[in-house]
């Protein structure tokens, strides 16, 4: 439940740190009116999710044993690497939950252009919650559940805090511990794969898995920190 709370709450806020804003910013300028194509865009994009989820759900119950162990294995690698690239070398340029962060960039504001970014935003992190909380649903449904419903409410209640006292909160050391936990999650996945794929190595390779992915990426991620301090 943890693993899926944390992940969801991560893509969840990244969702909303980017349709929020622009929800905020087209009442700012009273352009009220194109907000029902952020809407449409985030309905959309949430329906795509769950079509593509249908999709990868039935070509599963296809698979023989065998070969779901392989899928469920090479799935929770790719999601491990996904992990990997999303913390660690993304430069990520959200240091501040700014509500007013649209002003400062060039957006034509165009109907197509405000439903494409909501379809695509909403659309690739619900999928990304989907995909990570996937390998593990089948084994405890409703703790992945309850963990999604728990991390949803929580990105929720953060932004709430935000929107009501139009703060400008530091959200660095929010991503910096949420990133922390990550890389364990992901170095657990990663060691989970590859005993899925190497079933008869037992647990020494997933303990040796999870030792080869989580020790260079936390140091990567401590060097990362450390030249962000320097920088300040």
């Amino acid at each position: 439940m943890i693993t899926s709370l944390v992940i969801t709450f991560r893509e969840f806020l990244e969702m909303l740190l980017t349709v929020i804003p622009l929800l905020v910013y087209l009442k700012k300028v009273d352009k009220s009116q194109y907000q029902k194509y952020i809407y449409s865009g985030c309905f959309t994009g949430i329906l795509a999710t769950i079509l593509v989820v249908i999709l990868i759900l039935t070509q599963i119950r296809t698979l023989e044993l065998v070969v779901q162990n392989v899928f469920q294995g090479s799935l929770m690698i790719f999601l491990s690497a996904l992990i990997l690239y999303n913390i660690v070398l993304m430069n990520n340029e959200k240091k501040y939950f700014d509500l007013n962060a649209p002003e400062k960039m060039n957006i034509r504001t165009t109907a197509f252009n405000l439903f494409l970014l909501a379809f695509i935003t909403v659309f690739r992190e619900s999928l990304e919650i989907i995909l990570f909380n996937l390998p593990y649903f089948m084994i405890s449904g409703f703790s992945i559940i309850l963990g999604t419903l728990l991390g949803i409410l929580s990105a929720s209640v953060v932004m709430y805090i935000v929107y009501k006292s139009s703060l400008k909160l530091s959200a660095t050391m929010i991503f910096n511990i949420i990133t922390l936990v990550l890389i364990f999650i992901g170095a657990f996945m990663f060691g989970e794969g590859l005993s899925e794929l190497m079933p008869h190595l037992g647990e020494s390779m997933e303990k040796t898995g999870m030792l080869l992915y989580s020790i260079p990426t936390l140091l990567i991620f401590i060097k990362k920190s450390l030249k962000s301090l320097i920088k300040k």
